[in-house]
């Protein structure tokens, strides 16, 4: 008969969508996406899997598996934001129908197991559609092992249905949300009578007598038997691991379970035979072990009551005689789960029961642990009568009502006297090591397992050896995980483990030695407490003996070994006497400075790399250092590392170079000045810039060295920063940076300018290149004569090929756009610092300065420096207000917009009449007021609509002063966290374009307050006094804050004659930023017959409460952070914040005019310069409200001055006099 056209065209498309042309298998694959949509096509299908070829078939089944995944799936099922699939769906509903009639047809049709594929198609329909929605797959399968129980050899239905109910639970125990592991549990207790007979049946016909032959079981035994055998088991192990609950409480559960683990005793006893050469057999033994791993894991209460001997003794067994590696493997898992049980190891009874005595025959009794008796129970009920008898007697009371009646013992307390969790782990754990005991002590196990699977074959050894330097550990052995999960500790240990290294010897039997080294390594953390001088140093001294003259073929291991070990002590290094620091640090120089060129020296050179960083990094202000500032060791050492710096593997030659770069800053002097070894290292990177892996171990070198630097240091003090060393780092920078061919005196003079192609050739790498360049920017002296001056002009000279760079234009397609819209945002803060230093070194922005001048060019507005210094400062002025304005315009970048932010606020500080003659520049003033209006207008949030976080804060509003007046809105005394950030960028451009030109600003004010936005004015006001108490720990703000709300004051008061310019709170207690206000005695109405605070003297408040928490607490006048926090999270890097910067911003936010040297300030002269400032305009507005109808203002703003601070007091009164 043949197959239906729709079926033949399905089976052509899945062969061309494995076609070796491109085109037809991208064709076949969108037909066949598009068929999905068909209701019939996943049905259909499964009928082209059973008419086609082998071919065929797979690739039917996979598609049918792909599309319900996309279609059907998890992902699909979460998008519809639903965790079950639709039981309706008509698509699917077909193919569970064509699913169910194949299966029907083979258990009905001749013996023919189903297919791997079609059973993992089953599994996925089956995680979301059985059984609720599939009852008649379910029905079937109850008749199929039904019939299998009646049957008395093993049939093809049985394994088909066993095999199938198998992928159903394994699909089923992997979900993990409390609802679906409740179904598994619910199908657990249904399945369970029937797999439980079944596999009885099947124990009892060729298992149960327990001598099984291996030759009757590779002659006898079908694969139908092993196949239906090892499902059966898996079955039940999934059972007791992940469905039935309460086993432990269960005869009938555990008896079987004794009954599983006798299966796998006959198992393992076959396995030791070579004879039995069976892959099947091999199969279902370490599906046992297996399940036997996993029940220490999930379900060892069980251990209480099913002696873990059963499992353990065959492992042991099998240990011994066994050779299959994967078996070996898997008893290695099981003795690594058991020891890492608490309950079957548990840590509280592990001393009590370590050393136990003989394993007893006969009958269970009581047996001792130290001086208490334990009587071993047979099964949950006589343990818990005991429990309640014990219980009853040491109360004097009811043992009803001592013990919680809770279905999981678990749940009762570890230390409640007499709880049935805390006696059943008790009992594991003496069963446990009893059956340790029994076999010779945990001593001989232990020393068996170092001698028989902690050692490597010569094969394993040989393929390690083959890289040059090999920093991955070899492959471990394995007893390496068992001895891991001992977690060995104590003094009987530590003498064991070093008695074997100290009598090793690494000529005759290198094996023995390796093994130990090992075990030394694992078990350390454990052992450490219990050293004492002595063994380090004997340690060290073995170390030393057996690295000299070992056989090359295994010095790469030993020296891996010894290198592991030493690391291991520098990682507990704080704790050690010096005596001890200083001979680990003796033994790690000898190791770096070895001398010689073969692949055994590069070796014991490279792998101590690592610890002798570590050992510095933690140690280097202890004295133990000192004795390398004489002598020629740090030269040696230096020297080494420089050649380490060369090998081409990423941990050796980062650390390599940080090293130098830490040790020339640390020993740097006349005697050994490090400036050659710093040189070499450029040499290496000059030789090998194309090496990625080279740039980027110096990229990363630099900036972890720039993150251990104090900034502020860097500023003030010119030999912070070690010569060489920021020699270095900038000509890394020269190294790294695209940048075409200089000029040179004898070069064409037709040859193009160089211009800037890229940050750093590779892409990857371009962040850090940037972080490099503006931190080095950031951490250059106040006075930049300090600074090599050929190195100062080389750095300048390439700010215009930057500037140009930023403002070139690439295409992509047929459109061109500007590169400073696309580009990371460090690019723009690159350009800010350079103009900080320009700024800081010419004092351009002086109005009296002749160091800097502007001059019109072609090409825009140039700076040119004019000093006859040899510095050089020449760059574009038009192309940094370009990039600032071209910043600006991305407000949906928010880190774009910030960087862009910063860079006007220097613009404006330092060329604001160059900047406001741009009649862009004046566009982007005015847009930026308007949204900080617009910002601080929305900001106001009525005590109805405040968030949670707001709802604690005071109401206010802004009046008149009469009480019979109308007012502002009551909105809450905070703003939110997002406003105060919003606002804290701008605050230092508003202020500096209202001192420098007053008239301008006043201007846009009125414009914007024109755009009619804004129903209350006052309002704005209002929110920014609110919000300048959020600034919490930068007073320049919260003054900058203040001085932009008398400058914007002022401004309305002009436009408004009936401003309401009074606050008033609705209780009684003023509190300021979080602080109550020291002036004792204020209120709300401080002025007579009238109604709030008159906003003059509101800010001498607010300024009062700056000055007691910035003064009187001594707090720190800088208001910035004093250490660089370079690295945040791995290899991401914050920038250091600049000190010139942070000067510049906060003198900007607060003084009227910059027209003095402000680096030559101390700090606490810069503050009250801007407490004087500000207390100046505020004096100036309440004049200037007195002139616009405000009687007595100036006496209203004064009515609380005796209460002000007296350093307040005696500015405040400074600034009348001068006014007047």
């Amino acid at each position: 008969m043949e197959p239906p056209s729709e079926h033949v065209y399905i089976a052509k498309l899945l062969t061309d969508s494995i076609s070796s042309e491109s085109r037809v298998r991208e064709e076949a694959y969108a037909r066949l996406v598009e068929l999905e949509s068909k209701p019939t096509y996943l049905a259909t299908l499964i009928d082209v899997a059973y008419i086609g070829d082998q071919a065929v078939s797979k690739l039917a089944f996979v598609c049918a598996k792909n599309a319900l995944a996309r279609t059907r799936g998890v992902s699909a099922a979460r998008a519809a934001r639903s965790s079950v699939i639709d039981g309706t769906d008509e698509s699917l509903d077909n193919l569970k129908a064509k699913l169910f009639a194949v299966f029907e047809l083979h258990l009905n049709g001749p013996g023919r197991v189903i297919s791997k594929d079609f059973a993992l198609l089953f599994r996925k329909v089956s995680r979301w559609n059985y059984p609720h929605s599939w009852m008649n797959m379910h029905d079937l399968l109850v008749r199929g092992l039904e019939a299998g129980l009646s049957d008395s050899v093993s049939t093809t239905r049985t394994l088909n249905c066993v095999l199938l109910l198998h992928h159903i639970f394994k699909e089923k125990c992997s979900m993990r949300l409390v609802r679906d592991r409740n179904i598994t549990k619910h199908l657990a207790e249904a399945w369970y009578p029937y797999v439980s007979k079944l596999w009885l049946h099947h124990w009892l016909s060729r298992w149960a007598s327990g001598n099984v032959e291996t030759t009757q079981v590779c002659s006898s035994f079908s694969q139908i038997d092993m196949d239906l055998s090892r499902y059966l088991d898996s079955l039940l192990i999934a059972f007791y691991t992940h469905g039935l609950s309460n086993i432990y409480q269960s005869s009938e559960l555990l008896e079987l379970l004794k009954l599983l683990c006798s299966k796998l005793r006959t198992h393992l006893s076959l396995m030791k035979s070579p004879v039995a050469n069976n892959e099947l057999l091999e199969k279902n033994t370490k599906r046992l072990l297996r399940g036997a791993a996993e029940l220490f894991e999930k379900e060892a209460m069980v251990f209480a009551f099913v002696d873990p001997a059963v499992i353990l003794n065959p492992a042991f067994d099998y240990l011994v005689y066994g050779y299959s590696e994967a078996v070996i493997q898997n008893c290695m898992n099981v003795l690594s789960n058991a020891f890492r049980s608490p309950v079957v190891n548990n840590e509280r009874y592990t001393q009590q029961t370590s050393s136990m005595p003989g394993h007893q025959s006969g009958k269970r009794g009581p047996r001792k642990i130290g001086d208490d008796d334990i009587v071993i129970h047979a099964t949950f009920e006589e343990m818990k009568l005991h429990c309640e008898m014990a219980a009853s007697c040491s109360r004097g009371s009811s043992a009803l009502s001592s013990l919680k009646n809770s279905s999981s013992p678990t749940k009762v307390s570890h230390h409640a006297i007499g709880g049935m969790a805390e006696q059943m782990s008790r009992q594991a754990t003496f069963l446990f090591w009893e059956c340790i005991s029994s076999r010779g002590g945990f001593s001989q196990l232990l020393d068996f397992l170092r001698q028989r699977y902690l050692t490597l074959s010569a094969d394993i050894i040989e393929e390690w050896n083959e890289e040059p330097v090999p920093m991955d550990d070899p492959p471990h052995p394995p007893a390496h995980n068992v001895i891991s999960a001992m977690k060995l500790t104590g003094s009987t240990i530590l003498q064991y483990v070093s008695d074997g290294i100290m009598s090793g010897d690494g000529h005759g039997d290198f094996l023995r030695l390796d093994s130990y080294l090992q075990l030394y390594t694992i078990s350390y953390p454990g052992i450490a407490s219990f050293h004492s001088s002595k063994h380090y140093l004997s340690l060290l001294e073995t170390m030393k003996l057996a690295l000299t003259g070992v056989d090359p073929g295994k010095a790469k291991l030993l020296i891996f070994r010894c290198s592991r070990v030493v690391n291991a002590w520098v990682e507990k290094v704080q704790l050690f006497e010096e005596r001890i620091k200083r001979e680990i640090m003796v033994y790690l120089i000898h190791c770096l400075c070895c001398q010689g060129d073969s692949e055994t020296t590069l070796n014991l050179q490279a792998q101590h790399v690592v610890p002798f960083h570590r050992l510095y990094s933690k140690t280097v202000d202890e004295p133990f250092w000192d004795f390398l500032r004489q002598g020629t060791d740090i030269q040696r050492i230096v020297s080494s590392l420089v050649a380490l710096a060369n090998i081409d593997i990423p941990i050796v030659q980062h650390r390599s170079l940080e090293l130098v770069c830490k040790m020339c800053l640390e020993f740097d002097s006349e005697e050994n000045s490090f400036g050659t070894q710093l040189t070499d290292l450029l040499h290496i990177f000059s030789n090998r810039c194309n090496n990625l892996q080279v740039t980027a171990s110096l990229l990363q070198t630099s900036l972890d060295f720039l993150n251990a630097l104090d900034w502020q240091r860097c500023y003030e003090e010119d030999t912070y920063v070690n010569g060489h060393l920021r020699r270095f780092l900038f000509h890394l920078l020269f190294h790294t940076l695209v940048i075409s061919d200089l000029p040179d005196s004898t070069s064409n003079t037709n040859r193009p300018p160089p211009r800037m192609m890229s940050a750093c050739k590779y892409t990857e790498l371009e962040e850090d290149a940037l972080t490099l360049w503006v931190c080095l920017l950031r951490v250059l002296p106040f006075k930049l004569e300090a600074v090599d001056q050929q190195l100062l002009n080389n750095v300048f000279s390439i700010f215009p090929l930057l500037l140009d760079y930023l403002v070139g234009y690439d295409t992509d397609g047929d459109t061109r756009q500007i590169r400073i819209r696309y580009v990371p945002a460090i690019h723009i803060d690159i350009v800010t610092e350079y103009l900080t230093v320009i700024i800081d070194s010419s004092k351009a922005y002086l109005s009296s300065a002749s160091g800097g001048t502007l001059c019109e060019r072609a090409d825009g507005l140039w700076f040119q420096n004019t000093t006859g210094s040899s510095l050089s400062f020449n760059f574009n002025l038009s192309q940094v207000q370009t990039i600032c304005l071209e910043s600006l315009k991305r407000p949906d970048d928010e880190v774009l917009h910030k960087s862009g932010l910063r860079l006007l606020n220097i613009l404006i500080f330092g060329f604001g009449r160059a900047c406001l003659a741009r009649t862009d520049m004046s566009m982007t003033l005015h847009d930026l007021l308007l949204h900080f209006c617009v910002t601080l207008n929305e900001a106001a949030i009525s005590p109805e609509d405040a968030p949670a976080e707001l709802r604690r804060s005071r109401v206010s509003c802004l009046s008149r002063g009469s009480q019979s007046e109308t007012a502002t809105p009551w909105q809450v005394s905070k703003v939110q966290r997002h406003v105060v950030e919003s606002i804290s960028s701008v605050i230092p451009v508003l202020s500096r374009w209202g001192f420098d030109s007053p008239a301008s600003f006043m201007e846009v004010v009125v414009r914007v307050l024109e755009s009619g936005r804004f129903s209350n004015p006052e309002v704005i006001i209002l929110s920014l006094l609110h919000a300048s108490m959020q600034f919490n720990n930068n007073a320049y703000l919260r003054l900058g804050a203040l001085l932009c709300c008398c400058l914007l004051t002022g401004a309305m008061a002009s436009k408004y004659p009936g401003l309401k310019l009074f606050v008033h709170f609705q209780d009684s207690n003023l509190n300021f930023g979080g602080e109550t206000t020291q002036l004792s005695g204020t209120s709300d109405n401080p002025h007579p017959n009238m109604y709030g605070v008159y906003i003059p003297c509101y800010l001498l408040r607010l300024v009062d409460s700056i000055v007691a928490s910035f003064v009187t607490s001594k707090k720190d006048f800088c208001f910035s952070i004093t250490k660089a926090s370079l690295q945040k999270d791995g290899e991401d890097y914050a920038k250091p914040s600049s000190r010139r910067f942070h000067l510049f911003a906060n003198v900007s936010s607060t003084y009227g005019s910059t027209d003095f040297p402000l680096s030559d300030f101390p700090a606490q002269e810069l503050f009250y310069g801007a407490i004087k400032s500000t207390l100046q305009c505020i004096v100036m507005l309440a004049r200037a409200l007195g002139d616009k109808g405000i009687p007595s203002s100036i006496d209203m703003m004064l009515v609380e001055s005796g209460r002000l601070h007296e350093k307040l007091r005696e500015i405040l009164a400074s600034c009348c006099n001068a006014i007047e």
